[in-house]
């Protein structure tokens, strides 16, 4: 299997085991289990168990980028359209939470986000209100934490576009 295949294997194996058994149990002899790979080819892509989880953040990262700019060219909007279906990322926030050192990378590049929502020709405040409003309906469905459902909720992803829209 092309080395690409298998590291994301891993990486699929890792989140599976998070979300089926929790953070705790995020051993590197587990993923190896679970994506059916000797240890030795688990170490050969992830030295550790922290590169093993900085893999998993990385990827979050770049595939939620590589969403926001399949959207569209503009930013807020393209933000708040990736940002709805959560997908399985539980896994890669229970490691998070488990080894918080790992949120450098993903403050880095919020920061740059927010800088883009702030520095494009519409309201800061109403681009910066719709992405936070947008990683809130992320988080929410992620963890099931009351999430509109149905029309309640495509109203309110209309209502976070509205405010992304740029002035005139």
């Amino acid at each position: 299997m092309p080395p690409a295949r298998t590291r994301d294997r891993l990486l699929d194996a890792a989140a599976t085991v998070v979300m089926r058994e929790g953070a705790q149990a995020l051993t590197l002899d587990a993923v190896a289990e679970e994506a059916e790979v000797s240890k030795g080819g688990l170490l050969y892509h992830f030295k550790s168990k922290r590169e093993l989880v900085e893999g998993m953040v990385e990827r979050w990262l770049s595939e939620f980028e590589k969403d926001i700019s399949a959207e569209g060219p503009d930013f807020v909007t393209s933000y708040i359209k990736a940002s709805a279906p959560a997908g399985n990322e539980l896994g890669m926030l229970a490691a998070l939470i488990a080894d918080p050192s790992l949120l450098v990378a993903v403050r880095k590049q919020y920061g740059i986000w927010q800088d883009r929502v702030e520095r494009e020709g519409r309201d800061p405040v109403d681009a910066t209100v719709a992405r936070l409003a947008a990683d809130g309906l992320w988080l929410a469905e992620l963890l099931g934490m009351g999430p509109p459902t149905g029309e309640l909720r495509e109203r309110v992803l209309q209502r976070l576009l509205k405010l992304a829209e740029p002035m005139d």
